[in-house]
């Protein structure tokens, strides 16, 4: 049988995806299998990588068995990013997979925040000192669990682990590397003096390689249990945010997706890395050249679903620009770009008593769009105005979502339709590798269709713009007392 199907595996953080596309992009198949995440303590955030290997597993074996295993052409993969996996010398994990959400080293932190600063490291690794990159988690472990670090024989992320047992490969791709905080990205290798600050042997780190690095899957557990072939090419990929450009087709300089799911993201490309004379965006690669700048907020479509769930019961809604309403600062699991505050907590400022539960369920989605907006400020000043902005995820495509969106940050925008755009980005990089064009950009437009296109309103982005002011008075008067706050041990 002719060879002309691709696998492409999303790790997401609560699930797995693994996709079927043809030569022409088509989307053949899906399935998805959902995983856990535990907080034994608070700012814990913990995953078991066994757990996500097993359904990695479970979603490509009923893939594969709607369609002949001879079909495959290559498998491909994207990943969460920010996951730290310490591993002993036969690759056995010594402890649980930190993702993106754990928090425990705040107080790091605030301990290392002043050298860092001075040292210039953000200026080297392109992204802020905070709770998801690996330096403040290095020396937790370090201060916290010393016989567990000295244990360690890697430090690897959860793509790293996955495909190793796939090929017996452990590398880490620049994608991914770069979403660490230790990449020298100029350089494009792990920062020797970023680790040897922290002590940190480069020995205890994978092999950098590019996104583009191809191993035959090996003969194991994994073909055994799929019923794919021994020798199929395993594509490592990259980072699902910057994949996720590449899979909207929106990976050509000052090109922006906005993402809003559970959290979200603000991400425009460029030919080269990107610094903020502030430190406030991250900068990671996508591949073949391309490079992401961007910020990320924590708090997206949790904070719609929190409002409803806390409301218990279903309520019906429609967007009312005028309706009385109290702003809400989406704070609830801290917060990233552009302030990089984890102490940062929601506020339901101006709360009244006459106030309906329509009116919070907007104020959520507003506060939403205000965090948004933020960021998208942010990434204007250091990157300068996008060409064109794509709006994706389930949050920013929904009527009111994107609605609200759109007038808030007062430029018209694209809405996005595709479903698995981070799982697009790695199939679309594997007709690179394969030689079917010589660089991304050569791709066809026929693999992008157009996207609906939304207007702001002019009435809306007037009101909304002092409303967006004030919010930010909002937050920078109570800047100093989320700390404050926290240290009461209430939240």
């Amino acid at each position: 049988m002719e060879k002309d199907l691709f696998l492409a595996i999303d790790i997401g953080t609560s699930s797995c995806k693994v996709c079927v596309f043809n030569w022409k992009g088509a989307l053949l198949f899906s399935t998805r299998r959902e995983y856990g995440t535990h907080s034994p303590h608070p700012g814990f955030a913990e995953q078991n990588p066994e757990e996500i290997y097993q359904g990695i597993k479970e979603a490509a074996k009923e893939t594969v068995a709607s369609f002949s295993p001879s079909s495959f052409v290559a498998i491909s993969f994207d990943t969460m990013l920010h996951s730290f996996l310490l591993v002993d010398a036969d690759i056995q994990p010594l402890y649980p997979l930190l993702n993106w959400m754990d928090t425990r080293s705040a107080q790091e932190v605030e301990a290392m925040r002043d050298e860092y600063r001075r040292s210039g490291f953000y200026h080297q690794v392109a992204v802020p000192l905070h709770t998801i990159f690996h330096p403040p988690r290095v020396v937790w472990f370090q201060k916290r669990e010393p016989a567990l670090w000295e244990r360690a024989a890697k430090v690897l992320s959860i793509k790293d682990w996955i495909l190793g047992r796939l090929t017996g490969v452990y590398a880490c791709d620049l994608s991914t590397a770069s979403a660490t905080g230790l990449v020298d990205v100029k350089r494009r290798c792990w920062s020797e003096e970023l680790l040897s600050w922290l002590s940190l042997s480069p020995q205890k780190l994978p092999e950098l390689c590019f996104p583009e690095r191809v191993e035959p899957l090996k003969e194991g557990d994994f073909s055994r249990y799929t019923g794919l072939p021994s020798g199929i090419p395993v594509i490592f990929g990259g980072g699902d945010g910057p994949f996720a450009n590449l899979g909207e087709g929106a990976f050509r300089a000052k090109e922006m997706v906005v993402t809003v799911g559970s959290s979200g993201a603000v991400r425009m490309c460029e030919h080269h890395p990107v610094f903020d004379a502030r430190g406030r965006s991250w900068c990671y690669y996508l591949a073949d050249g391309i490079w992401v700048g961007g910020g990320a907020i924590n708090n997206g479509g949790i904070v719609y679903s929190w409002v409803r769930e806390l409301l218990g019961k279903e309520v019906d809604f429609s967007l009312d620009l005028y309706r009385e309403r109290p702003l809400f600062l989406p704070f609830l699991t801290g917060e990233r770009s552009p302030n990089w505050n984890p102490y940062a907590r929601g506020i339901l400022f101006g709360l009244s008593y006459f106030h309906t539960p329509q009116a919070l369920i907007q104020s959520a989605l507003e506060g939403v769009a205000f965090r948004v907006r933020s960021i998208y400020d942010m990434l204007c000043e250091v990157m300068g105005i996008p060409r064109r902005v794509i709006l994706s995820g389930g949050f920013a495509t929904t009527d009111h979502g994107k609605r609200i969106l759109c007038d808030v940050l007062r430029i018209p925008v694209e809405v996005s339709l595709y479903p698995s755009a981070s799982a697009k980005g790695a199939f679309l990089l594997s007709l690179k590798v394969l030689g079917e064009v010589e660089h991304l950009t050569d791709l066809s437009p026929s693999f992008f269709p157009e996207n609906p296109r939304l207007e702001p309103i002019a009435e809306h982005t007037v009101f909304y713009q002092k409303l967006y002011q004030f919010y930010e008075k909002v937050y920078t008067q109570n800047t100093a007392l989320f700390k404050e706050f926290v240290e009461l041990g209430l939240s």
